[in-house]
């Protein structure tokens, strides 16, 4: 019967007024014809694409939905879902091209796709997110974009220099400048280098007693109240 004259691909009727099309003993509607005449083949079965069925374009050929695989993980991807990268002849799913192939952001270990923050000079390790550039230790963000950079990596003022080992002994502030350091290691602003005693800034000679540092003046003293002998030593000056 006429109304039974159905496309073989479609499904759809075809009626008086509808031209169809027949090939190997099959009745196929215009557009389906058109499409069986292209052969869109599929790119990993190569079987046919028909024309009512959804399709993948990617690296320069046509793919049945669920036949795209990712290079890596092996599964399915499409648009919507996983996305699609296609890099050096080759398609991955979004977030295996970004674990395998993007820089990871030092701050939270994330890929960083976009805008980054890195050092041009070289001076800073790795790169960051803009949300995540802070400092190494605190994680805070730094006021007016100033940081301090200690083993390629970003500090604020102060543990930059507690790092440094540059904080003040004395008031526990960091120095920037001029410097007074004991055979101890410890550094001073130079006026915080005083007598234990009498306060006095000490510019040379001192003496390390009960680890504790007296002028060259009170030492006598200290020792005979304290019964105890002093070792002395010599302040280093110099800059941080």
């Amino acid at each position: 019967h006429r109304y039974c004259l159905s496309c073989i691909v479609c499904q759809d009727e075809l009626g008086d007024d509808i031209e169809y099309y027949t090939k190997d003993g099959k009745i196929y509607c215009e557009r389906d014809y058109n499409a069986l005449r292209r052969r869109v083949m599929c790119a990993a079965c190569d079987r046919p694409i028909a024309s009512i069925e959804q399709s993948i374009k990617a690296l320069g050929g046509e793919y049945h939905v669920g036949h795209l695989k990712c290079y890596h993980c092996k599964k399915s991807v499409d648009k919507e879902t996983t996305g699609i990268v296609e890099h050096k002849g080759r398609v991955f799913c979004k977030r295996d091209f970004q674990d395998l192939y993007l820089p990871k952001c030092t701050g939270c270990k994330r890929p960083v796709e976009r805008e980054a923050v890195s050092a041009a000079d070289g001076k800073l390790k790795g790169k960051w997110h803009r949300e995540c550039f802070g400092c190494h230790t605190c994680r805070r963000p730094f006021p007016n974009n100033t940081f301090y950079v200690f083993d390629s990596l970003p500090y604020c003022k102060r543990h930059y220099h507690r790092l440094n080992n540059s904080l003040c002994r004395h008031c526990d502030e960091p120095i920037e400048g001029p410097c007074a350091q004991t055979a101890e290691g410890w550094r001073f602003h130079p006026p915080c280098f005083t007598c234990q005693a009498c306060h006095c800034s000490i510019t040379d000679v001192y003496y390390m007693l009960d680890n504790q540092i007296f002028c060259e003046r009170d030492i006598g003293h200290i020792q005979r109240k304290k019964n105890m002998r002093a070792e002395k030593r010599r302040t280093q000056f110099g800059r941080v």
